[in-house]
């Protein structure tokens, strides 16, 4: 799915106005109607904490003077003309409304009366907690941090206790950038009815937390605009995942699915290797070969009898050498490897001599970090998966998440490879400088062992004949989909690594 700039969006109105054709009143009353249609269905939901009687709901809309404030006016209206008790609070900020927005005030007829202006500090109400507000304040045309009476009347709403529905975009956020926005000058959503596409806001540490229910509404943008305009973000879905799916058929054997080799574990952190392993076992790679140290080699065969081994010859614990590498499909490298001087150097001799993508997650991003220059000579199409710290280390600086994913697309593009960087909402950069997010996970996953398991999956992928952009994107959306699905049966205060790997069958049929 598409991710816009505010821009775009802009660009898809205007030429839905034009190409359907309809007139922009209409397009505004068809894109409230879904919203209504929503907050209808779910009235039940939106109150059900409030411990008051249906007779008793009551709806507070608040209104900024743009076209996000006209999709709040309708939405009203719609709402009182089912029978529900509704309260306009109008955040004059200007004496010129939009063209739209003074048409559908004038449309309120009697519940006009019910319209609170405000346009000083003095006028600002309090908002009960009992209700449900619509926040219809600012759309997509804020350009800079709501300050003011605007401000004000945010802070009124995330005091209140309220159930809040906000249209299209949480009122005071930017639908990209919020590094530079007032973080206490945007509204605290609960519920986000969003028209038609995502805003990349959305996925981004600065203001996701704001964000509740992400529910996005189809408000019938022109498909000849939506279905040519470029952007470099997409949102991976179900769909689209799936498709990126090889079948199995009958003749297939263990060979046909590849052997992947995982170069992982040391002194004190062989579980790393051991989760890895079956991550690659349970993502489908036909052999998993791990090599270790002499005492990872031993616990393998409890944890795993499933792979086989291959042991470094060393005797203090470390990873010192390379097996031949010419009978593997996939390699990976970092879960629990250590970044001693002897593990640097066969990290090194491995990128000059892998005959296929690397895949580099944990210490061996560490090491990479200590040694940039080596970054030119990885594989093409090669796959690093930091989380944000290694990332900072890799880039030698520590930024916004914004200012990561242009780094992300920055890297990428200079050495042909793919990064994966996880998180809340992983982003992965491709080397033509498209970015895919997913949208699949809980912070439960914020625990030890998630992301060896996830370098597993990957090298699963690829061994099995998956493209690299493939394994890793359908490799991080189904680590995120077990993980929702073992909440099933755990907590986001219990789930572990191991938890994942379960439930990787699951995922994978939830295609």
């Amino acid at each position: 799915m598409k991710i816009l700039a505010a821009e775009q969006i802009r660009e898809a109105d205007a030429y839905t106005i034009k190409n359907e054709p309809i007139k922009s009143i209409d397009l505004m009353e068809r894109a409230a109607a879904k919203c209504f249609d929503w907050i209808y269905e779910n009235a039940p939901r939106l109150f059900d904490s409030k411990n008051t009687e249906e007779k008793d709901w009551l709806f507070n809309v608040i209104v900024g003077p743009g076209n996000n404030g006209g999709d709040g006016l309708v939405i009203a209206r719609m709402l009182q003309r089912v029978g529900y008790d509704v309260e306009i609070s109008y955040v004059k900020l200007t004496n010129k409304p939009s063209r739209d927005f003074t048409t559908n005030f004038a449309k309120l007829g009697k519940l006009k009366k019910a319209v609170v202006e405000i346009s000083s500090e003095k006028e600002i109400i309090d908002y009960s907690p009992n209700t449900v507000i619509i926040d219809a304040i600012f759309g997509t045309g804020l350009n800079r941090p709501a300050e003011g009476i605007a401000s004000s009347v945010i802070d009124k709403i995330n005091e209140s206790g309220a159930t809040v529905v906000s249209i299209d975009l949480p009122s005071g956020m930017f639908s990209e950038d919020n590094s530079e926005n007032n973080r206490n000058s945007i509204v605290r959503s609960d519920c986000l009815l969003t028209f038609q596409v995502p805003k990349l806001a959305f996925f981004l540490a600065e203001s996701a937390p704001l964000i509740g229910e992400l529910i996005i509404l189809d408000i019938g943008l022109h498909s000849g605009f939506l279905n040519k305009v470029e952007t470099n973000f997409h949102l991976l879905t179900d769909g689209n995942v799936a498709a990126m799916r090889s079948p199995r058929r009958v003749f297939d054997h263990k060979g046909t699915f590849g052997h992947a080799l995982i170069i992982a574990g040391s002194e004190g952190k062989r579980g790393a290797a051991m989760m890895a392993v079956q991550g690659a076992l349970r993502a489908g790679a036909g052999l998993v070969t791990l090599h270790t140290d002499k005492s990872g080699a031993i616990l393998l065969h409890g944890y795993a009898p499933e792979a086989m081994v291959s042991v470094d010859p060393s005797d203090n614990g470390r990873l010192t050498e390379l097996p031949n590498l010419k009978k593997y499909n996939s390699i990976a490298i970092g879960p629990g490897s250590g970044t001693a001087d002897e593990t640097a150097k066969a990290l090194k001799l491995l990128i000059q001599n892998s005959h296929v993508p690397l895949l580099l997650d944990a210490d061996a991003l560490n090491i990479l970090a200590e040694n940039p220059t080596w970054l030119a000579f990885l594989p093409k199409g090669s796959i690093l998966t930091p989380h944000p710290g290694e990332f900072a280390r890799l880039i030698r600086d520590k930024k916004t998440h914004y200012q990561n994913i242009a780094s992300q697309i920055e890297l990428s593009r200079k050495y042909g490879i793919y990064i994966l960087l996880k998180g809340g909402k992983s982003t992965l950069s491709l080397p033509d400088g498209q970015v895919l997010i997913n949208n699949t996970g809980n912070p439960g996953m914020g625990t030890g062992g998630m992301g060896d398991v996830l370098t597993g999956i990957i090298a699963g992928l690829l061994a099995s004949g998956y493209q690299p952009m493939q394994a890793a994107a359908l490799g991080m959306y189904i680590h995120g989909r077990a993980a929702d699905i073992a909440l099933e049966k755990e907590s986001v205060e219990s789930l572990i690594a191991t938890d994942v790997v379960k439930y990787l069958g699951r995922a994978f049929q939830s295609l």
